[in-house]
């Protein structure tokens, strides 16, 4: 008998505190909020979060909890039994406590209704303002049994009826006994026994009558129908305007006291009974078990004449249902014990060809005659089997390949299981240019059909290839926990993807995929790679390859088979949100932007998708800042090291069904600089830096003017001393002439041939001594001149008193005959040089110079009144002077040392050795 089947489960990763669960909401983002008696829990698909009292991260003061609302989006209106009435925020975790004039510490059901609360106790209904924190009593006239509203009317239900709320007063509107009460925008529901009532806010009121009394009721998420069960655990939807019977694919349940039913936005209807939380979802596809009596019941499917076949491993084959018995009676005993397990079927016109652990079977429904194929060793075991250009591709178990033409009836080739890395076959794939893809239990080989020759395939993990399919230039491989490999016709990696998943055989129809999961039925978009669970085929384990017939898709499991529309719902996009972040230890909910120290701080986020549908397990992949999307395993991201700076972090997630949702999760993660690099910092660095250049460039540039100001004095002294030089050479020259005409007559030392001229070399020469005294007379004491350096000195001083009017004092403690000539001469231009330096910028009127010899050392120490020689040890501004003290400290490896003294004053001290240093 066919049925739909299940879509019972129970609540994944709830635990024992969910079964006695009270009261169920879904808030605005997408979580599912239970109460219960040990604490209110947040639920996400993945894991589940319990606040109460024994939460050290979120503590609650109670833990038994009676009836939860939703108000503001994002808060919850919380009755407990022994803490009374409190608002509990659902992004951080934390609850406040309302102030409510009553005796009792127990509140059983509350709501939010036009801004007040209403809440019963102990048999009275109370309304509180939150503004004016004011407490009145409405009612106190019998027990209350639930609290409704809609958008203009507060509802009770009692034991004679339902109230309406008007004035602070309680007003009949629907006599007898109540069995559930709910409410959705301006529609009030009512079940009442065997009748279902609704009640708008113009008081507009409908009925019917249903077969069993309604046990509880809720509105659908859409707010466009409700749902109801009743005594027998029937599960019924209607229209929400006019009460009409909706079909469905929900089951029904096992007959149970319902506490509360609920319609998620996923489509889940949750069940709050006392065997605890029930999740239930509609299914597409139809299961029609099939079990036969043999050891594995794995059946494989043909559509033989519009009718589907089912070969059994070892009842031969059958029809899927009892009614439509097209096969032969008694067909079954002609095959032999063997070739009742069938592997494989394939459907070519009036003949059904069957693969058997017995070689390759022939059914002509014509004739109606079974019987084997006669073609040599047709006993072999087959494993699989390919149509390809009207002919069979037969994969054995032990024997390699076998083409086998139909129209001939003849074995065109067979690939001898020794020439292939394994000679078990899985699968075959015939490809154009006379290539074979063989899958082998040891991977895949191509081998091309002329030669023979065989190429292996080397990019695979470590379990079995099971399924070859060829689409577009492509070839799909399915394997046995290693996920889809899909590869070029050269045999080169293209993709892999749903790793760690097991899948079986496949087939291509109206160019998607469908192909056999353990567990599971999947589809797959062979140009996008996006890959579907069918919904709620999850339970099943399927192993050969789905047809296709009458637009149904047909596949076999090892119960029975299920039968799946061609033509799926629209892909459903849930949320993904990060659930709980946890940063270095601390934990918080949700996620907003964080803020941490150094990048050795650990952040973790728990990630969930909120689709609440069984399926497969949520894959979830992340990007930061843009970059490559990586994949998340499991659903738990933790990242550490970050760099300082800040990151935009985007996480997407997969529903029940394994589709990517559009809807993605985010956060920003903001890491400290150290406080040497923060970004005020790096600022001040890079003026600091520039400034430094700037500086830098300015000081080469005062120091290379200062060496061109050099350069240019040597040269306009050279300069003038070369044309003074040059006038003096040529006069000396017409002398010679004149005394001496040619060399030879000055070897003979002949007198002047003419004594005429006597006059003029005489005027000549007056004219010689006159410019050697005339630059004798201008030119200031600057070398020795072949005097000693106890004579020159005096005579320097008082040139200096002449010349510039300061006074130079002279301390000589040296004899002449111990300091060589040299060293004599560098020691006066030093003096020289550094005086005449310190004169030319206005610097000091006082000078004492002090010479001396001691520890085979020459000291010199030229002291000034004013700071004539602080500049001396600059690097930038320096002129003749210290070019010129800095070149006779090099030659004579002496040491050189400005200072300033303590009496406003500076000076130079030289020490020369006097011996030479070689």
């Amino acid at each position: 008998m066919a049925s739909f089947f299940s879509a019972i489960s129970s609540a994944k990763n709830l635990n024992n505190q969910s079964l006695h669960s009270i009261d169920i909401i879904q808030d605005k983002k997408g979580f599912i909020w239970l109460a219960t008696a040990n604490g209110l829990i947040r639920h996400d698909s993945e894991s589940s979060i319990t606040f109460n009292s024994n939460n050290k991260d979120w503590p609650l003061p109670f833990n038994w909890i009676n009836d939860i609302d939703l108000i503001d989006n994002d808060k919850l209106l919380i009755a407990t039994e022994t803490h009374q009435l409190w608002l509990f925020d659902t992004n951080t975790g934390t609850a406040t406590a309302l102030a409510t004039d009553v005796d009792s510490s127990s509140i059983y059901q509350a709501l939010e209704h036009q801004g007040m609360y209403y809440f019963n106790v102990s048999n009275k209904l109370y309304k509180l303002n939150p503004l004016l924190q004011e407490t009145q009593l409405i009612a106190n006239n019998g027990e209350i049994d639930n609290l409704q509203h809609t958008q203009k009317h507060l509802y009770i239900s009692k034991s004679d009826g339902v109230f309406k709320v008007v004035d602070d007063t309680l007003e009949l509107v629907e006599a007898g006994n109540i069995t559930a009460m709910s409410a959705t925008g301006t529609i009030l529901l009512i079940a009442k026994g065997n009748e279902l009532i609704s009640l708008s806010d113009n008081q507009e009121k409908k009925r019917i009558l249903v077969n069993n009394a309604i046990t509880s009721l809720t509105p659908s998420h859409d707010r466009v129908s409700l749902f109801t069960t009743d005594v027998k655990g029937q599960i019924s939807q209607y229209k929400l305007n006019n009460l009409a019977e909706i079909a469905h694919n929900y089951p029904n349940i096992v007959s149970t006291f319902v506490k509360k039913l609920f319609h998620d936005n996923t489509g889940v209807l949750w069940i709050l009974s006392n065997r605890g939380v029930k999740k239930i979802t509609q299914s597409i596809a139809k299961n029609t078990p099939k079990i036969f009596d043999v050891r594995f019941n794995a059946i494989a499917l043909a559509v033989y004449q519009n009718n589907l076949v089912l070969g059994s491993y070892g009842a031969g084959l059958n029809s899927l249902s009892e009614l439509n018995k097209f096969l032969p009676k008694g067909i079954n005993n002609k095959f032999s014990n063997s070739a009742k397990i069938i592997t494989d079927l394939y459907s070519d016109g009036d003949s059904l060809y069957i693969a058997t652990f017995d070689g390759l079977w022939q059914f002509n429904s014509a004739s109606q005659t079974l019987e084997r194929v006669n073609f040599p060793s047709n006993n072999l075991l087959l494993l699989s089997m390919k149509h390809k250009d009207g002919a069979l591709y037969l994969a054995t178990n032990a024997n390699g390949v076998i083409k086998f033409d139909i129209a001939s009836q003849r074995v065109e080739y067979h690939i001898q299981g020794e020439t292939l890395s394994s000679p078990e076959v899985i699968d075959s794939l015939a490809l154009a240019d006379n290539k074979l893809w063989v899958a082998t239990s040891t991977g895949i080989n191509i081998v091309d059909t002329n030669d023979k020759s065989v190429t292996k395939i080397n990019s695979f993990g470590e379990n079995k290839v099971i399924a070859l399919l060829e689409y577009k230039g492509k070839v799909f491989v399915s394997t046995k926990g290693d996920g889809f490999f899909i590869f070029n016709l050269q045999g080169e990696l293209l993709s892999h993807f749903a790793k760690n998943i097991t899948f079986g055989y496949m087939s291509l129809i109206n160019d998607e995929i469908w192909i056999s999961g353990r567990p599971g039925l999947y589809r797959l978009n062979p140009d996008t790679y996006q890959l579907n669970l069918v919904a709620n085929t999850e339970q099943f384990t399927f192993a050969k390859k789905p047809v296709l017939m009458d637009n149904k898709i047909y596949a076999s499991h090892y119960g029975g088979v299920i039968e799946v529309p061609l033509s799926i719902e629209d892909k459903m996009h849930t949320k993904t949100f990060i659930s709980k972040t946890i940063v270095s230890g601390k934990a918080k909910l949700l996620c907003d932007v964080i803020d941490i120290d150094s990048p050795n701080d650990i952040v973790t986020f728990e990630l969930a998708s909120l689709d609440f549908r069984p399926g497969q397990g949520k894959q979830f992949k992340y990007q930061i800042n843009g970059g490559y999307w990586n994949d998340i395993n499991g659903s738990q991201l933790t990242l550490t090291g970050l760099s300082s700076g800040a990151y935009h972090i985007e996480i997407m997630g997969t529903n029940s069904l394994g589709q990517w949702n559009d809807y993605k999760a985010y956060a920003d993660i903001n890491v400290s600089y150290p406080w040497y690099w923060h970004p005020n910092s790096q600022i001040f660095y890079a003026i600091i830096s520039i400034s430094l250049i700037i500086l830098t460039l300015w000081l080469l540039y005062l120091r290379s003017r200062s060496i061109r100001n050099i350069h240019k004095t040597l040269n306009d002294e050279l300069s003038s001393q070369s044309q003074a030089a040059s006038v003096i050479r040529r006069k000396l020259i017409k002398i010679q002439t004149l005394i001496a005409p040619d060399s030879e007559s000055l070897s003979t030392a002949e007198s002047i041939s003419n004594e005429k001229e006597i006059p003029y070399v005489q005027s000549l020469i007056r004219e010689c001594l006159d410019e050697l005294s005339t630059q004798n007379s201008h030119a200031a004491p600057s070398s020795l001149s072949g005097s000693s350096l106890t004579v020159a000195l005096p005579y320097l001083a008082d040139y200096f008193h002449r010349q510039f009017h300061v006074l130079v004092t002279l301390h000589l403690d040296v004899e002449d005959q111990d300091v060589r000539y040299a060293l004599q001469s560098a020691i006066y231009r030093i003096v020289y040089e550094a005086i005449l330096a310190a004169i030319n910028c206005d610097n000091g009127g006082v000078f004492e110079v002090r010479v001396n010899v001691s520890n085979g050392k020459i000291w010199l120490k030229i002291t000034s009144n004013e700071q004539s020689f602080t500049q001396f040890n600059s690097k930038i501004n320096f002129e003749m002077a210290m070019y010129y003290i800095r070149q006779v400290a090099n030659k004579f490896n002496a040491t050189f040392h400005t200072y300033d003294n303590q009496k406003h004053g500076s000076e130079i001290i030289l020490s020369i050795p006097l011996r030479k240093i070689s």
